[in-house]
């Protein structure tokens, strides 16, 4: 019988952990950097004795670690229970447990030839939040334990006809895939700026891209998703403000017709505080490499750039 897919992947990883031990003990040891290393016991006492789990990033002394591409921002607790390293620690992160953040880049379904230009590209950068939080505390408006956005890669060359776009949400809900169907309201999410006790400006939707219930116990894990550029808008501009939330609207909303910046706190289900360690971050990769349709326009056209 095979085994599981996540177990054959375990199979694999400790039949290399294996062979490169053996490699490395018949290997002369190398003077310098690598005798500060620790060993395994050593690293298991000092970085894997939590009670809930470990952090499997790089850590000093290491000599083995999981590449690490987020920004992370979590709780005492959290940290406490899973082993974080110390300077993850927030005490400004409020309405979850932890936040890891990091820009994507949509290398599937890159748009050319804008203005008749074959060299001018517009490839999509998106903002991705993953967020634990205490089950429960985000409501839902299906009672699904798990949820993630289809996406077939080259599908992106197929363009849908209308009738077929519209066959397919109507077999998406007369089917019921198991994981098709999102546990959360269309547009219960948002991406705003703040300043003190109101929204400064908002800088738009973010959607689910994956939902689990309960991924560890007692936390939900949700991925939300949302498009770049809103550091360019002159409107953000004015308003300055660079303190970030994520906005979770009511399920049912009392408040379905307000846009969520005509609210106040309260009438939100919860409202999570980045803190500015991730809200730089955002606010920087969104200059770097959020998309710039002004600049795509003048590209298109043949203006230069420099200077605007």
């Amino acid at each position: 019988m095979p085994l599981p897919q996540h177990f054959a992947r375990a199979a694999v990883w400790l039949g290399l952990l294996l062979w490169v031990s053996a490699i490395a003990a018949q290997t002369p040891a190398v003077p310098g950097p690598a005798a500060t290393q620790l060993t395994e016991q050593e690293v298991q006492a000092r970085y894997q004795n939590c009670p809930r789990g470990n952090y499997a990033g790089p850590r000093p002394g290491k000599s083995r670690f999981t590449k690490d591409p987020w920004v992370w921002a979590v709780t005492p607790r959290f940290a406490a229970e899973f082993c974080m390293p110390p300077e993850y620690i927030s005490t400004e992160l409020k309405g979850a447990e932890a936040v890891a953040y990091r820009m994507e880049q949509d290398q599937d379904e890159i748009v050319c030839g804008w203005g008749n230009n074959a060299e001018v590209c517009s490839p999509g950068t998106e903002h991705r939040f993953e967020i634990y939080y205490p089950t429960g505390a985000i409501p839902k408006e299906r009672e699904v334990p798990y949820y993630s956005r289809g996406k077939v890669p080259s599908a992106m060359l197929i363009n849908r006809s209308t009738n077929e776009y519209d066959n397919t949400l109507r077999r998406g809900r007369e089917l019921r895939r198991p994981g098709a169907a999102s546990a959360h309201a269309n547009g219960q999410f948002g991406l705003m700026s703040v300043r003190g006790g109101a929204f400064a400006w908002p800088l738009g939707s973010i959607y689910p891209a994956l939902y689990f219930q309960e991924a560890f116990m007692g936390l939900d894990v949700i991925a939300l998703e949302g498009a770049s550029g809103f550091s360019r808008n002159q409107n953000w501009i004015k308003h300055g403000s660079r303190e970030l939330v994520i906005t979770v609207r009511k399920v049912p909303d009392p408040a379905a017709g307000k846009r969520t910046d005509q609210l106040s706190f309260d009438q939100l289900a919860l409202l999570i505080r980045l803190p500015a360690s991730i809200s730089e971050q955002v606010i920087r990769n969104d200059q770097a490499k959020g998309i710039d349709l002004h600049g795509i326009a003048k590209r298109a056209l043949g203006v230069s750039t420099r200077g605007s």
